[in-house]
């Protein structure tokens, strides 16, 4: 009963609030700079991480300068925080001070500049007063941050996730019909059963997502844990990479990795000391436990073979 009533709340802000935006009571701010938003419409567990990594590759490949902006969600600092992997390295800030997905990202790619804070449009105003020239911002996790006008907006959707029910009953952000708003949407977690073509009603370009896992070393037993949007995916992940779990552990989506949390972890191991988990999880574990044990993490690349994407991309930058 009370699930049903927060339902119900939830769904008349969320109507109320896109149509200030859309009726222009709410002000979208233009930047001086191309400006490409990748967000999901339901609670996590798309593959966000893993295709603004791809999506940032592509940029620098066709010899353009990107600025990543994100909330930093979870993190334990607050204030906009401007960095890349040097400044990262020489300040020995950790996953927890700017996000693990800002972490990772700035890891993979140590010469991009990433800027964290919760409020987008002071962020994009930051960085349009920096003396560094940048051809293209790419927003992380903004498809619900209206706030900002976007050049490009895409749309990532799990097609292992069902889409019928809002928060908290279900995983959606927002109605369903609401993916009008994007400018293009990407397929992902490879379902072959997901037929989206039926769905698409709103006319907007559709490309699959083609996603390749590999571990970081060559084992094949042990323990697993995550604390991802979408545990269930990176289970069956492991099965298609003939890992076979002894026990497994599911923790909250960017689980922090406290004393309490790695003894919990500590406990799974029987036989051997052999545990596997996500890319994202690795980058959080304290080294001593790393070092401690053998480890093992599942590593993702995405891409879009569609020429039709690049395209898009082409017209913004």
């Amino acid at each position: 009963m009370l699930k049903s009533l927060i339902n119900i709340l939830f769904f008349i802000l969320v109507n109320v609030r896109n149509w200030l935006y859309d009726s222009g009571f709410l002000n979208i701010y233009k930047s001086q700079l191309p400006v490409i938003s990748v967000g999901n419409i339901t609670a996590g567990g798309t593959g966000k991480t893993p295709f603004v990594l791809y999506l940032t590759k592509l940029v620098l490949k066709k010899g353009l300068r990107p600025l990543i902006i994100s909330r930093g969600y979870k993190r334990n600092s607050s204030n906009l925080f401007f960095f890349n992997w040097q400044i990262l390295e020489k300040s020995d800030i950790g996953p927890d001070f700017v996000g693990d997905e800002p972490y990772l990202i700035s890891k993979k790619f140590p010469n991009v500049d990433i800027i964290v804070n919760k409020d987008r449009v002071s962020a994009v105003k930051f960085a349009e007063n920096l003396d560094d020239s940048y051809d293209v911002i790419i927003l992380d996790d903004a498809f619900q941050h209206r706030s900002i006008y976007r050049d490009l907006d895409i749309l990532l959707i799990n097609t292992n996730q069902e889409h019928k029910s809002l928060l908290p009953k279900g995983l959606l952000r927002e109605p369903y019909k609401n993916i009008s708003r994007a400018d293009c949407i990407v397929l992902t977690k490879n379902n072959p059963k997901f037929n989206f073509t039926n769905k698409n009603s709103f006319k907007i370009p559709v490309f699959e997502c083609e996603e390749v896992y590999s571990l970081s070393r060559n084992k094949n037993k042990g323990v697993g844990f995550c604390g991802i949007g979408s545990p269930s995916s990176f289970w069956k992940t492991l099965d298609s990479l003939s890992v076979t779990l002894e026990k497994k552990i599911e923790f909250a989506d960017h689980q922090k990795y406290s004393p309490s949390s790695i003894k919990k972890i500590e406990k799974l191991f029987v036989r051997n000391k052999t545990f596997f988990t996500t890319e994202k999880d690795w980058i959080k574990l304290p080294k001593d436990f790393i070092d401690k044990h053998d480890g093992v993490f599942v590593k993702m690349d995405v891409n879009i073979k569609n020429d039709g994407f690049n395209k898009l991309i082409d017209n913004i930058c």
